[in-house]
């Protein structure tokens, strides 16, 4: 791989699918008439314009209300020759004319022409982006890995905010910045090609609740397998959605409903990604019980734990076992398992018989769940209703599955030796 296009993929930063560029500026114009962008009474800003594929099919007598900047220089020598009368400049979108203070921004390095429009208060605006997708990767990962991707002076701002893991995300940091660079103005429309972390991670509450201030207008989901240098065995949705930008909207309040579009931008179908609350996930149905004595920590069936920052081996009284059910997206599915003593997991918890039920439910229906590339991010959720509405025979069904599957670890050991002590399990 080109050293080029190898850092591109290591930010996470894809060229947009012609056709699907294409088919985004269809949604556009149901949003924002092409005739008003035309006109001048709106701006459009890229601020990761690549070599311009979003910007390709823009009827030519846009572009002089057209802003495109990105961090490769490269790529505006490119932009450069094949959009003339845009203005196409070098910018740093997360790092450049941002001070860690109360005023935030200090325009220096944008052209005087955008720093004039940004300041006209009766100027429309439309930003038109497919920022990069990469997330950094926390502590423990190796060094080949993303660990230091994210670092700008916007995360530093959000992690201010305490907003948590979104400041991880290349992409939340642009909507970060593009939030408090443009709520306050008259029409805003944020039209992007993103992940849907934002609009369903669990981890992105906060982020939904302080910066998305959107509004839905419309929009579509295709597979990430259409862009180039990305995995086409553990494809994801990508989603072009165009939203209202002001204060008083919020994502939370919003339907979702995106057509589904195949490698040939032919619908196949509709999605829902409605937001769901954190309350709700089905890892909330147990309330986990306090764990008091010191007992064997497993990190598989058979293995026991002795290594490692994070080593939970603590149980309750009446333990039975051990569900390990970490996040609460479908592609989170495979880390889901019985064991008969604490695994070593933040996201397993004690088995006992109050909760048995519960979890046995909870194992098999993670389990069973078939996920694809659209569904992935979906949330599992708590079922609707009283425990009590659910029938005997949902409930007997989950145990016996749930005895005879192969991500049952239980086992019967005998002799384990650990701190100073040995242990039967």
């Amino acid at each position: 791989m080109k050293e080029h296009n190898s850092k591109k993929r290591y930010l996470g930063e894809f060229y947009t699918p012609f056709a699907f560029a294409k088919k985004s500026l269809e949604f556009i114009d149901k949003a924002v008439n092409i005739e008003e962008l035309k006109s001048g009474k709106y701006r459009i800003w890229d601020m990761a314009c690549g070599k311009g594929n979003l910007e390709f099919y823009l009827d030519k007598s846009v572009y002089k209300y057209l802003y495109m900047s990105t961090i490769d220089n490269e790529d505006i020598e490119y932009c450069k020759t094949k959009f003339k009368n845009a203005c196409i400049f070098q910018y740093d979108y997360l790092n450049d004319d941002i001070e860690l203070k109360e005023k935030i921004f200090n325009y220096k390095k944008i052209p005087n022409k955008l720093k004039s429009d940004l300041e006209n208060k009766e100027l429309n605006w439309l930003i038109f982006i497919n920022p990069p997708y990469a997330t950094s990767q926390v502590a423990g990962t190796n060094s080949k890995s993303k660990k230091n991707v994210s670092y700008s002076l916007i995360r530093n701002i959000m992690h201010e905010n305490k907003l948590g893991e979104a400041s991880r995300e290349l992409s939340a940091q642009f909507m970060f910045r593009i939030n408090k660079e443009f709520v306050k103005g008259k029409n805003i429309y944020l039209a992007i090609f993103s992940k849907t972390n934002y609009i369903k991670s669990n981890n992105n509450e906060k982020f939904r609740e302080d910066i998305c201030n959107y509004k839905f207008v419309n929009g579509f989901v295709f597979s990430s397998s259409n862009f180039e240098s990305t995995s086409k065995t553990t494809p994801f949705p990508v989603s072009f959605i165009i939203w209202k930008i002001s204060k008083e909207y919020n994502i939370k309040k919003e339907n979702i409903a995106l057509p589904v579009f195949d490698n040939n931008c032919n619908e196949i179908g509709k999605k829902n990604f409605k937001v769901v609350d954190r309350n709700k996930l089905l890892n909330k149905w147990i309330k986990r019980v306090r764990n008091s004595y010191t007992f064997v920590p497993l990190s598989s069936a058979i293995k026991v734990k002795t290594s490692g920052k994070d080593i939970r081996d603590k149980i309750c009284d009446g333990f039975i076992g051990s569900l390990m059910s970490c996040g609460s997206d479908l592609q989170k599915q495979n880390l889901t398992a019985i064991f008969s003593a604490p695994q070593s997991s933040a996201g397993s918890f004690s088995i006992t018989k109050d909760n048995f039920e519960k979890a046995m439910i909870i194992h098999a229906v993670r389990r069973i769940t078939k996920v694809d590339w659209l569904n992935g991010s979906d949330q599992f959720v708590i079922p609707k209703g009283d425990f009590e509405e659910l029938s005997e025979e949902f409930k007997l069904d989950c145990i016996v599955w749930s005895l005879f599957s192969n991500s049952n670890q239980t086992v019967s050991m005998n002799n384990i030796f650990y701190k100073n002590k040995y242990y039967k399990i």
